[in-house]
């Protein structure tokens, strides 16, 4: 009877451990926080912001509010990422706001990948860039400031994705205005002469 108990013992503690292995490889502090959710908003936010990157600019930004929908989506319900829920939903509703006031009427709403994502009027662009710049900023700061010392590494890792994709929101102006100013040029020559 002994040797059955023991045995029995020793199965459970073995299962134990095995489960608490298992669980430590996605959940790093023991408390919800994961990095197999860490992980999968990274993966949609430099995923789709690259997709969006790729869209004609007067859809882009109406993908990268569904970006970071996505990403807010993922985190929904999970009361550890509730600062960072919070964050992402900003640049999602500070973009999806100025969207929803500029969308071009004339421009039939663009099908991709199983979404739909409406135009803008090529003029609110500049006010779309500088809006979702702040509101990566705002979300980056709150990432940065509010974690715990459990959520920081996961946190950081996300402030750290939309550092990213600032840098190619950045980068993509980069390469549109030299394209504009030898537009704006030609057409200066036909005009002048």
């Amino acid at each position: 009877m002994r040797k059955y108990l023991s045995r029995a013992i020793a199965s459970a503690v073995l299962t134990c451990a095995i489960s608490s292995s298992a669980h430590a490889q996605y959940n790093t502090w023991g408390n919800g926080l994961s990095n197999r959710t860490t992980n999968a908003v990274i993966r949609i936010l430099q995923g789709d912001f690259r997709e969006c990157g790729e869209l004609i600019l007067v859809f882009r930004y109406d993908c990268y509010s569904q970006s970071y929908r996505s990403a807010a989506d993922r985190l929904d319900g999970l009361s550890e990422y509730a600062p960072a829920e919070d964050a992402l939903r900003l640049v999602e509703d500070r973009i999806a706001s100025v969207v929803s006031a500029n969308i071009d009427r004339s421009r039939p709403p663009l099908r991709q990948g199983g979404r739909v994502f409406n135009a803008v009027n090529e003029e609110a662009i500049p006010l779309l860039r500088r809006e979702t710049l702040r509101a990566m900023d705002e979300a980056r700061t709150i990432l940065l400031r509010s974690p715990t010392e459990a959520q920081r590494p996961h946190y950081s890792r996300i402030a750290a994705v939309i550092e990213s994709n600032k840098v190619l929101l950045r980068s993509a102006l980069l390469h549109i205005e030299p394209a504009a100013r030898r537009v704006a040029g030609l057409f200066y020559r036909i005009w002048a002469g």
